[in-house]
Parts: structure tokens; sequence; C-alpha cells
């Protein structure tokens, strides 16, 4: 009761129409470095929103200014540029749910209708683009959640972001959610408070409804970028990746501004006639009237802009950051050496693929905790009943090889029974072959009219 109690505070003070700044609000860009020196709730959240709109390409907001510049000239200034680093590491790393993963489903006591339930609560949801997106929520905010809701007879998964929640912990289990308030995207007017009991909606900083689930558990699934230590949330790779994110677009918008301003030539007029207009163009001449020594002519000045410097300097910033979050360079390189062999690919990437080791360990326990929410649902709406338990079987990382690395490796596997011919055409074309019996028998139909010597 004392942390639901909590939670509804929490939720009141968060809705309340007086509420300035409002929860969630995108900060301005004087205000991110503050973000350091905070700490509470609004902190927090302040920190996923900015994570958020640097993942999603919102990054121009966060350029600060020139110096003296104010704040009708950034907008009007033409030259602002940004490059999203944050969305290409994230996405790089996030590669756990590329390709379709194969659940095995075991139910207690052996039940295929509870299976085939299960199986379909996963087939009516965007599955497999949902958890790719919670797996890169997860590694940009820290913490990322699954709601399970019912509707129309249907299972409805529903992704949300750390910007959009604020957990009350169990006091004996910290990474256990006690009570959970979810903000709704909008004006943030509106919460929902859960239990493990009830649900309670909030409205501009008033009660307006209560009513009980019954679900036993919140019906939240919940995943951590790494093991909480001493509380529930944990960093992501926001708070390091869009600050060097944000410092390298201001770098580049300084070096666009730059280049526009002093990279160019200018034409410098000595002496000119001052009774005749000045006009410049190929077909015309620029009249001189002096006398003795003076000088005169046209001069080009050219200013001595630094923007080789710029360039190196950016450059420089880049391979840090990526650097810093186990990101080989070759990965964003756009020119690839003719002579690179798989196996230096595979020592560059080995960073890459030590995360994903431990990426699969957290989401086995995440799916199998989102399949007991869904039990817990399916046990009020359909008076389901027993137990199930998930298997995931990921697929293996396709790295670059040549042709020839390529076809010794897929020999070598069928030599040792590995895998089998019509398995090889259905991974190289599964456009083609819905599956593997598909497969096989066009295996077998080309083998047996293959001209016999």
């Amino acid at each position: 009761m004392q942390a639901y109690d909590q939670a509804l505070t929490l939720a009141l003070e968060h809705t309340r129409p007086a509420r300035n700044p409002r929860i969630g609000a995108p900060l301005e860009p004087g205000e991110l470095y503050q973000l350091f020196s905070g700490s509470g709730e609004f902190n927090r959240i302040a920190q996923a929103r900015f994570a958020w709109d640097m993942y999603t390409g919102d990054q121009l907001r966060y350029l600060p200014r020139l110096p003296a510049e104010s704040a009708t000239e950034f907008l009007r200034r033409p030259h602002k540029q940004f490059l999203n680093l944050t969305r290409a590491v994230i996405d790089i790393l996030s590669q756990l749910y590329r390709r379709p993963v194969t659940r095995l489903i075991e139910t207690d006591p052996a039940d295929d209708t509870l299976r085939e339930r299960i199986q379909r609560a996963y087939d009516r949801n965007p599955t497999q683009r949902l958890l790719n997106g919670i797996d890169k929520l997860a590694r940009l905010q820290g913490v990322a959640a699954i709601r399970i809701g019912y509707d129309a007879g249907e299972i409805r998964l529903w992704p949300w972001p750390a910007h959009r929640l604020c957990v009350i912990p169990d006091p004996m289990r910290p990474e256990t959610p006690a009570c959970v308030v979810a903000l709704p995207a909008g004006d943030g007017n509106v919460a929902h408070v859960w239990d493990a009991q009830r649900v309670s909606v909030v409205r501009e900083g008033r009660l307006a409804q209560e009513s009980e689930h019954g679900y036993g558990r919140i019906p939240f699934a919940f995943v951590h970028d790494r093991l909480p230590v001493d509380g529930f949330w944990v960093e992501g790779r926001g708070r390091s990746l869009c600050h060097g994110n944000a410092e390298i677009n201001a770098k580049l918008s300084g070096l666009a501004h730059t280049v526009a301003m002093q990279g160019f030539g200018v034409m410098e007029i000595v002496n000119p006639d001052p009774a005749q207009d000045i006009a410049i163009g190929p077909a015309r001449a620029i009249r001189f009237t002096v006398s003795g020594h003076e000088p005169f002519g046209v001069n080009f000045k050219a200013p001595n802009a630094p923007i080789a410097e710029l360039i190196a300097h950016i450059e420089f910033s880049i391979r840090n950051l990526l650097k810093s979050q186990r990101v080989p360079e070759s990965v964003l390189s756009v020119h690839s050496a003719g002579d690179v062999s798989g196996v230096s690919i595979l020592a560059q990437q080995t960073p890459v693929l030590e995360d994903r080791i431990e990426r699969q360990q957290a989401f086995r326990v995440f799916e199998q905790d989102l399949v007991d929410a869904m039990l817990a649902v399916l046990r009020v709406h359909e008076n389901v009943q027993g137990s199930a338990r998930i298997r995931l079987d990921f697929p293996e990382p396709q790295l670059e090889q040549s042709a020839t690395e390529r076809m010794a490796i897929d020999d070598w596997r069928l030599k040792h029974g590995m895998t089998t011919p019509w398995q090889l055409m259905q991974r190289d074309d599964p456009d083609r072959y819905t599956d593997e019996a598909a497969a096989k028998a066009q295996w077998q139909q080309n083998t047996q009219s293959r001209p016999t010597a």
C-alpha cells in the first residue's frame, strides 16, 4: 500500500496543470550540461528524453548558439548540420532480432491448446520488429518495457520508453517494480498507475478512475541494459553517446558556418573610377582612373580559415566516440579494402559479437517474463490455466566473407553433417523458399534433372 500511495502521489504531481516545466518536455541546449549536476526523477526523465530525441533525429534542437548570437539569429542561421551517430551506433549494436528467432514453447502440464494460444499472441503482434525496437531502447536509455494488454479477444503488446515511465521499486528487490506510473505521449495531463492488483487513471492532478485488474502482477515486462546494482534504473548508452554526438554536431555546424563565411576568396577592387558604376561579369570590365604611382587593380583575398584543421578535429572526435562505444571504425566506413580477409573482419567485430552474447542472456530472461505476464492476463480474460517456459534459438550472425571463404565454410559444414544443401538454398534465397520443405523439393528436382555423364 505504501508503494501504491507513493506512485499515486508521483502521478498527481506530474500531471497537475501548474507543472512547469512539463515532465518529459525537451530541454534547451543550455540546459543539457546541467543534467550532470542534478539528480532525481525529473533529471532522469530529462536525460532519457534527450537520448530519445537524439536517436529519432531531432538533433538541431540541441545545437548551441554562436557567441553573441540571439535566439532569432540562431533560427535564421542557414548553415546548421548534424550527423546522427547516435542512431548509427545503436542500430549497429542491436543485431539480436534482425533475423527471425526460433521459439520453443513448453507448457506444464503439456497442453497443445495453451501452447498454440501463446504462439498466437506472438503471431498477432509484430514481435520481431517490437523486440528489435525494445533492444534499441534498452541500449539507448538503459531500461525499456513492454506493456501487456487485452483488446478484442487478443493479447496486445505495446513498447514503452524510459522517459514515459516512473517506477517505485520493491524495497527487498530493487530490480523489481512494485508500482509503475505510465505517462502516455501527449500533453502530459494523464498518467496510469499500476500495481499488482489495481490500475488508476490520474488526469490533471486528480484521481479520475480506479479499478481492480486481478492479474496478480504488474502487466509490464522490463529489460535492463545491464544488471541493476543500486536501484531500478541503469545508465544506457545515451548518457555518453548523445552528449558526444551533440558536441560533434556543434563542430559540424561551426565548420559549415566557417566555410560559408570565410572559406572562399573575396574580390578586392583598388581605386576604381568613382564616376563609374561598378559592374562585374564575364563581359564587363572595371575602369580605373589613377595618376602617379597610386595602386589599382583587382585582387582576390583568401582568409586564413582553418578548414582542414576543423575537419581533422571532427574526424578525431568521431573516432574517439566510436572507440568509447566499442564500435569498430570499419563498420561505419564507406570505403572497403579489396584485400581485407574474413579473419580481419571477425577480429574487428569481436567487441560487437561479445556484446551480442551478453544480450542473449538478458533477453532470454526478458522473454520468459513476457510470457509469464501474458499468461497472467490470459488467466483473467480467458480462464487459461498452467504455466509455460520458452526456449530461444537466436540465429548466428552473418559476417562479411569473400566468395572463396564462404564456399570453403559451406563445403566444410556439408562434409561434417552440420547443414544440408536445401538449408543453404533457403539461407541464400529466403524469399523464394517459404520453408525448408520447399527448398528440399527444389533441390531434389535440380539433382534429378541433372544430366548424367
